[in-house]
C-alpha cells in the first residue's frame, strides 16, 4: 500500500533511508528469532527431562510414604506432622538470557521436617520426609525453568509480529512507494525535458 506523502526527492530520499533500516531491522530481528528459537527448545528440552525425572521420584516417595505410614494410624501420623517446625519460603531473583528477563525461585528452608522423637517411629519415616524436601527443592527448580519458558515463548511472540510487520507491510509499502515516487519523478523530468525542448524549438522558428 502506498505511503501518504508527497512525491517529492527529499521524501524519496527519506525513504530510501527508512527502507535500508527496515531491511537491516528485519535481519537483526530475524537472527534473533532464530536463536530465541534455539534457546527455547533447548530449555524445552531442559524442562521435559527435568519434569520427567522428578514425576519418576514422586511416584517413587508415594509407595514409600504409604509404605512408611502402613502401620500408623491416622492421628498419630497428623500429631508428627504438626510437631515440624519446618518453613519453606521463596526468594525470587531475575536473570536474563539473550535479553529476556525472567524470574528465577530460591527456596529458604527454616527449621526441620520433623521434631518428634525418631525412637518412637520407623527410619523410614524420616527417610521419606527427607525426601520430600529434595523434592519440593526440585519442583521449584523445575517452576523456574518453567517460567523461563513461558517469558522466553512471549519474546518469541513478540518479535514474530515485529518481524512479520516489517516483511510483510512495511518493507513492502516502502518498496511500492519508493517506485511509485521514482516513476512520478521520472515522468515529471520527462515532462520538463518535453517543455523545454519545445520553448528551444519556439525560440528557434522566431
Amino acid at each position: 500500500m502506498l505511503i501518504n506523502v508527497n512525491p517529492t526527492r527529499m521524501e524519496l530520499l527519506r525513504l530510501k533511508e527508512r527502507y535500508v533500516f527496515a531491511k537491516r531491522g528485519h535481519k537483526l530481528l530475524k537472527d534473533k528469532l532464530e536463536g530465541l528459537m534455539r534457546n527455547f527448545l533447548d530449555v524445552v528440552n531442559k524442562f521435559m527431562e527435568n519434569r520427567e525425572e522428578l514425576d519418576e521420584k514422586f511416584m517413587h516417595l508415594q509407595r514409600n510414604f504409604y509404605v512408611s505410614v502402613a502401620d500408623i494410624s491416622t492421628d498419630e501420623l497428623f500429631s508428627l506432622l504438626l510437631g515440624s517446625s519446618f518453613l519453606v519460603d521463596m526468594a525470587v531473583e531475575e536473570e536474563s538470557v539473550m535479553n529476556v528477563k525472567f524470574p528465577v525461585f530460591r527456596e529458604k528452608e527454616e527449621g526441620i521436617p520433623y521434631s518428634y522423637p525418631i525412637t518412637f517411629t520407623h527410619e523410614e519415616i524420616d527417610i521419606v520426609f527427607n525426601e520430600m524436601k529434595k523434592i519440593l527443592k526440585e519442583i521449584i527448580i523445575l517452576s523456574s525453568v518453567e517460567r523461563e519458558l513461558y517469558c522466553i515463548a512471549e519474546e518469541i511472540s513478540k518479535t514474530r509480529r515485529r518481524v512479520n510487520a516489517l516483511e510483510y507491510i512495511m518493507i513492502p509499502d516502502l518498496e511500492e512507494t519508493i517506485k511509485y515516487i521514482s516513476g512520478k519523478l521520472e515522468e515529471m523530468e520527462r515532462g520538463n525535458i518535453a517543455r523545454l525542448l519545445k520553448i528551444k524549438d519556439t525560440i528557434r522558428s522566431h
